[in-house]
């Protein structure tokens, strides 16, 4: 079978490192592509060709520049992962299919925004009854004592707009929300849910056929990320939960729902309309979401069951030593 060419953007992120691990697990043959607007980062050593690019905050300089990799390696398919990057793509996913023959792994713009913006979701769950903890919008001092004097202490401060777990902390006091509080950009306050061991987050994958998979995973979090995961085979009720608020939403490909269950009962924090960053663990317990995106733009056949295998996934830092010649 011949090899798929496949661009990774942003290699120097810990997201695209975890989108290329996994797609080195996939059934079929890769050519790994990678680009960032750095020339000295890990991705770029674990792909099999590699070229420096502009910023997607200069989006015609970098449009140009992913469309010229595309025709140059006659790319099959893109997987942005940058937050700069997905609206922009998401806009011009279906002009690079018509012009390029080439597929943009990302959501409509239309849920990209939605999701981006964790306020607007949050409308959006209640509207949806998706069960989600009480939250504020931290505009104005009065809309913060507002949420303090409702949720009280601990909660969580946040940003409204964008992923990962940058600037994202548990508040127990007032001092430390008045000294968090200016670093946040966009700030939104939401209930703290206990207990911390009931921490979750589930890869979904919705499939060419409208067909839901999930996997879920317990976790422990260190600096907001995920330390330690378990994948559950044993957790029905909670993957119907997750198969059931991705089939309220427009979403397709590979999505991530992060949650908690409290005493209630499980409740989403937010949903990252995009692989996660947990995509490669996921690939390594049998739910490979890059193989299954991949297979079905490109017509590979029927995406099937995964196989989830029940495992325990610890994390630790790593580095890469490149001679100097």
């Amino acid at each position: 079978m011949k090899s798929v060419n496949l661009l990774v953007t942003a290699v120097g992120s810990e997201l695209a490192c975890a989108v290329i691990k996994a797609a080195r697990l996939t059934a079929f043959p890769v050519c790994l592509h990678g680009c960032d607007i750095r020339e000295e980062v890990v991705g770029k050593y674990w792909c099999d060709i590699f070229r420096a690019v502009p910023s997607a905050a200069r989006p015609e300089e970098y449009l140009k520049a992913l469309g010229d990799m595309v025709q140059e390696f006659q790319l099959a398919a893109i997987i942005p992962t940058a937050d700069v990057e997905f609206e922009l793509l998401a806009f011009h996913r279906e002009s690079f299919l018509r012009r390029f023959g080439c597929h943009i792994l990302v959501n409509s713009l239309e849920e990209v925004r939605r999701f981006n913006d964790k306020w607007e979701a949050h409308q959006w769950y209640l509207a949806q009854g998706i069960p989600v903890p009480e939250t504020f919008c931290a505009d104005t001092e009065e809309a913060v004592e507002c949420a303090v004097r409702t949720l009280g202490f601990p909660l969580v401060l946040k940003p409204r707009v964008g992923g990962g777990s940058r600037h994202i902390y548990r508040i127990d006091t007032w001092e430390a929300l008045r000294n968090y509080l200016p670093v946040v950009p966009l700030p939104i306050l939401q209930a703290y849910i206990f207990p911390d061991e009931e921490e979750y987050t589930a890869g979904t994958y919705r499939a060419a056929d409208g067909q839901i998979y999930v996997i879920v995973m317990q976790r422990t979090l260190k600096f907001g990320m995920t330390n330690q995961a378990r994948s559950l085979i044993h957790a029905p009720k909670l993957a119907d939960f997750c198969r059931d608020v991705i089939s309220r939403t427009n979403l397709v490909g590979s999505n991530n729902i992060q949650f908690r269950v409290g005493p209630q009962g499980p409740l989403v924090l937010e949903i990252n309309a995009r692989f996660s960053g947990t995509t490669a663990i996921r690939a390594n317990c049998g739910f490979n979401d890059v193989e299954m995106w991949l297979t079905d733009v490109l017509g590979f056949g029927k995406v099937c069951d995964p196989q989830i295998r029940e495992r325990l996934i610890l994390r630790y830092m790593d580095e890469l030593y490149i001679d100097i010649k």
